[in-house]
């Protein structure tokens, strides 16, 4: 028998496959595309809708663009060898930007805008060419009957971009000849005719076996709908407009404008519900679930943990019918370096081609130094899963446990809600779907629920990513639906060596049977039980010498008030007020109250005064009149000095300045003899508490000692008498450091008294503030969700009138109608300055 050969032959119906059939979800759709614009060394990029009589959309960019030739070479090529050669673009083409390594693979990802839109509208410019542009319907690869060359994509070369909805236009004419046959034209040759009357056929067959497994009234075929949509769709030159804005951007730094847009003609599903969400509520769940998926698979396209600037930005937004313009993802909205770097639990290193990991570990604040954890398997240096690079972070659980403040664990905690998640990120793009709060590859939660206290980590607080590279990690190969690594030798070393690093890594830091966990914690809680003690009792010695100042001055001032009164009565009188002596007396007396003024100085307010607030306010009043009246009778007695003192002037001042300068040195005198004496009571107090500090551990632990005998376990002895150490030590050096502090901060000139104060009086503000803050978050709240109905109830309303007969129209009531609705609308609009847009850091 003679051997013969066969080969392969493929319909257009391979296309769908290919595309929207090997595409998971929206979000991974969009993250395909937006590849697409990084290999294109693209600036920007962006994905929005806009709502209307024809909801669209696009998702544009500001890449290199494609030529003509490049279009038909490459983009209408399925598989091309140029994802898998993999050659990087000429430096012209790229802008001055760095070397991007190329992320498609297998060279379909343009098919994934099948999934957002049946209908593509491509326009693509590169620099110094005309624009391109080419129009898809991909339900025309619904068709199984239908082959590739059934099948024409219409396309036209013009110049500007402002006649884009002529060309569009233009295009709907010519797709339509894809499903719609006139009769035989008299300049139309056999063979052409042949071949429209072949594909006439397949759509009348494929008509058919839609008709008969859907057997609905008012059901419409593939056909109908082509056909429809060809004679009825109407752009909205709106949508072209983000697209310009972004070419003029690039244009003003290449000389040139470049880029490609996909515009979605009409909307699937996923994105419809983004732009109108029509009558479903705002937490209806497939809403909420669509938004969701959107923003955790797309959050943190580009690496957020580098401080590299790869000049690569994304957006997503939707533009609502009445203009309203809602943000749904920007670039800044991640979980950045910094935030990483101030977590209390990080681990920062890399695991080699052997599979061991090398890096540095911080537990509770504390840096553990360099760590070395072995392979917990035997890794294949050539198939194996290659070096990578690993970032990990989390916080305690509950507050009580934390090294954190109180506020940064709950700043934190609101962030794990939104950003946590460990990703894997490869050449700094990130590899879908690791990170998304329904992806478990590392088993992180399903270990967790084994036993919650070995297994520390958790995907609701982790943070942090993997990073592996095309040249290190080869064998790591996505699946061609995005859905993961292929589970091949390296993903599953991969998987194991991450997972069995963070038991590890629990083990020994973080998790119950972490011994550094014990001491840490044990030390954490007792510090801040120390400070929180420290605090209290800063306050009642505050609140007490306050008090105390109050009782003991009010009966000093109180006199010293009164005699200046006097004073100042006697002085007003006209008797001997030309008696040079007679001044002298008054200047003595004046002199012996203004030494007393500084004494009684009102004391040092504490934030919280009680019921010492209306003798706080009176003292204050008559301690501010008793300066009032010295100050006042300082001026009139130096103006009698001046004019009854027969003494040459130089004499007048320096006799003067000699009286003050005493004042000075008493008042001195005073305060060193009173400084002399508290250092010596406190040096006094200091030694005795040493000598008695230096007993506590020995009254502990010789107990221990004398019990031991020949049956004693030695081992358990030694570790109690280290754990009474650990607890004695710590304590001791939290009281004798503080004490050095403060002496060092008085030896540098800090006002303690004042600096406490002044601390307690913010603390309090800040408190008083939080809970004006919540209330105020509360109704910020209450007018962002009232604004999100508003602005769709809005759309609605608008909507339906515009879609009114132009009979009804014309009536004087719907004018009334619609200028009532729209007067309405603004006046609710003023309450837009109390919303709250999102999570604030």
């Amino acid at each position: 028998m003679q051997m013969r050969s066969l080969s392969f032959k493929a319909r257009a119906r391979t296309i769908e496959h290919l595309g929207k059939g090997q595409i998971a979800d929206c979000p991974t759709a969009v993250s395909e595309l937006w590849k697409n614009a990084y290999d294109a060394y693209a600036r920007d990029v962006a994905l929005y809708t806009i709502d209307g009589d024809y909801p669209c959309g696009a998702l544009i960019d500001n890449g290199c663009g494609m030529s003509l030739q490049q279009i038909i070479d490459n983009w209408l090529v399925v598989g091309t060898e140029s994802k898998t050669r993999k050659n990087t673009l000429e430096e012209n083409e790229r802008f001055g930007l760095g070397i991007r390594k190329t992320q498609g693979e297998k060279g379909i990802g343009r098919l994934s805008a099948a999934f957002l839109s049946p209908v593509t509208f491509l326009v693509t410019k590169k620099m110094d060419n005309n624009y391109v542009a080419l129009l898809i319907d991909w339900r025309l690869f619904e068709n199984p009957y239908l082959s590739f060359d059934d099948v024409t994509v219409p396309f036209r070369e013009f110049e500007k971009i402002d006649s884009l909805s002529d060309v569009l236009s233009g295009l709907l004419i010519e797709l339509k000849k894809n499903v719609s046959f006139p009769s035989k034209d008299d300049d139309e040759d056999e063979v052409r005719h042949f071949n429209h009357l072949l594909t006439k056929a397949a759509w009348e067959k494929f008509s058919e076996d839609e008709k008969a497994v859907n057997e609905k009234s008012d059901f419409i075929t593939t056909q109908d709908k082509i056909i429809n949509f060809c004679d009825q769709f109407k752009i909205d030159p709106s949508v072209f407009v983000p697209w310009e804005e972004i070419l003029i951007k690039v244009e003003k730094i290449d000389g040139g404008k470049h880029g490609t847009a996909l515009f979605l003609l009409e909307l699937g599903r996923d994105l419809s519900l983004l732009t109108n969400a029509g009558d479903l509520a705002k937490d209806n769940a497939e809403l909420s679930d669509v938004e969701q998926s959107l923003v955790d698979t797309l959050r943190a396209f580009v690496n957020p943990y580098i401080l590299e600037d790869l000049s690569f930005s994304y957006e997503i937004y939707t533009v609502k019918a009445n203009g309203y313009h809602r943000q749904i993802l920007k670039q800044s909205d991640v979980f950045s370096k910094s935030d990483f770097d101030a977590l209390e639990h990080t681990v920062v290193g890399y695991v080699d081609e052997k599979g061991w990991f090398r890096g540095r570990v911080k537990a509770f604040g504390e840096d553990k130094g360099e760590v070395v954890i072995p392979a917990s398997i035997s890794v294949n240096s050539d198939s194996g899963v290659g070096p990578f690079e690993i970032q990990i972070g989390t916080l305690e659980f509950l507050p009580q446990n934390t090294s954190h403040t109180e506020r940064e664990h709950t700043h934190f905690d609101l962030k794990a809600k939104k950003y946590a998640g460990l990703m894997v990120f490869r050449d700094n793009l990130r590899v879908l779907p690791y990170g998304r709060v329904d992806n478990d590859f590392f088993q992180i939660e399903e270990r967790r629920s084994w036993n919650a206290g070995r297994y520390y980590w958790s995907n609701r607080r982790i943070f942090g990513f993997i990073s592996i590279t095309q040249s290190n990690n080869k064998e790591l190969k996505d699946k061609s639906g995005r859905e993961g690594f292929i589970r091949n030798q390296a993903a599953r070393e991969l998987k194991t060596l991450v997972s069995d690093l963070l038991t590890s890594l629990a083990d020994r830091f973080f998790g119950r049977n972490s011994e550094d966990r014990k001491e840490l914690l044990e030390q954490v809680k007792r510090e801040k039980e120390l400070r929180k003690s420290a605090q209290q009792q800063a306050r009642k010695s505050t609140q007490k010498s306050f008090s105390e100042a109050l009782k003991t001055q009010t009966p000093v001032l109180d006199a010293s008030l009164e005699a200046v009164k006097k004073l100042k009565t006697k002085l007003d009188s006209n008797q001997n007020k030309h008696d040079y002596n007679y001044i002298k007396e008054i200047d003595a007396d004046l002199a012996n109250l203004e030494s007393l003024r500084t004494e009684i100085k009102t004391p040092t307010k504490p934030p919280k005064i009680g019921v010492y607030e209306e003798r706080y306010r009176n003292y204050r009043d008559k301690y501010n009149e008793f300066s009032a009246y010295i100050l006042e009778m300082k001026l009139i007695v130096n103006k009698l000095d001046s004019e009854l003192n027969k003494l040459e002037p130089s004499l007048v001042g320096k006799n003067h300045l000699d009286k003050n300068q005493g004042i000075i040195n008493a008042r001195l005198t005073k305060f060193s003899n009173n400084i002399d004496e508290k250092t010596n009571a406190l040096l006094k107090k200091w030694g005795e508490e040493i000598k008695s500090d230096r007993a506590i551990y020995y009254s502990k632990a010789i107990s221990i000692v004398d019990s031991i005998n020949n049956n004693t376990e030695i081992e358990n002895v030694l570790n109690l008498l280290d754990s009474i150490y650990i607890e004695t030590i710590d304590s001791l050096t939290f009281k004798y450091q503080s004490i050095n502090k403060g002496l060092e901060r008085l030896f540098e000139g800090v006002n303690l008294d004042s600096a406490f104060s002044l601390s307690e009086e913010e603390r309090e503000y800040f408190e008083d503030k939080a809970k004006s803050l919540n209330a105020l978050a509360q109704l910020g709240i209450s007018v962002e969700i009232l604004s999100h109905e508003l602005e769709e109830m809005d759309s609605m309303v608008t909507r339906g009138l515009n879609s009114l007969p132009s009979t009804a129209k014309e009536h004087p009531g719907f004018t009334l109608a619609l200028n009532a609705h729209r007067s309405l609308t603004q006046q609710i609009r003023f309450l837009s300055p109390l919303k709250i847009s999102g999570y604030q850091s």
